[in-house]
């Protein structure tokens, strides 16, 4: 089967767990917009990844206060905290902006994954993931009762490219 390849990656939330998926995903060549309604936020995630010395990310990584620059992007992932009632209302917004075909994704999947995918009009495009701390590149893939084999076999084609991006850094 042949699944939707993801070219580009929308974060909303700018925080810990955001910038090292930012990091992660363009370390690996996948170009990322970062949303944050707060620019100070966004400010201080990109000079921790240019701390890092990691001029070449920088050229992979959009920062932006604008929710509707997140339209193009393949996948759409939400880092932010809050209870059920604040991811469903992100969620309604990510399902208006998001284009046709787009995997909306959450790293709070806990806070009742199938309600949340039921706010949008795509819950087959809705999953939850599971982002390590020590290693952000490793994603657990935690999809709802409704998420597409498509949905699915996106996101591990992306988490194999990340391995294997990260791979090489390893041995090195």
């Amino acid at each position: 089967m042949n699944h939707m390849q993801i070219g580009r990656v929308g974060i909303v939330g700018a925080n810990a767990t955001s910038s090292a998926i930012a990091l992660g995903l363009a370390e690996a060549g996948i170009p990322v917009t970062l949303f944050d309604a707060e620019r100070a936020s966004l400010d201080k995630v990109l000079a921790e990844v240019r701390s890092g010395g990691r001029e070449r990310c920088m050229a992979l990584l959009a920062a932006t206060v604008n929710f509707h620059h997140l339209k193009d992007c393949d996948l759409l992932i939400d880092t932010g905290e809050g209870d059920r009632a604040g991811k469903e209302a992100v969620f309604r917004r990510l399902d208006q902006v998001a284009r046709l075909g787009a995997i909306l994704a959450t790293c709070r999947p806990e806070l009742g994954l199938d309600a949340i995918a039921g706010c949008t009009r795509r819950s087959g495009e809705v999953i939850g993931l599971l982002v390590g701390q020590s290693a952000p590149t490793v994603w657990g893939v935690v999809p709802t009762r409704h998420t597409s084999a498509d949905t699915l076999g996106a996101l591990n084609a992306l988490l194999q490219h990340l391995q294997d991006a990260v791979r090489p850094a390893l041995a090195a």
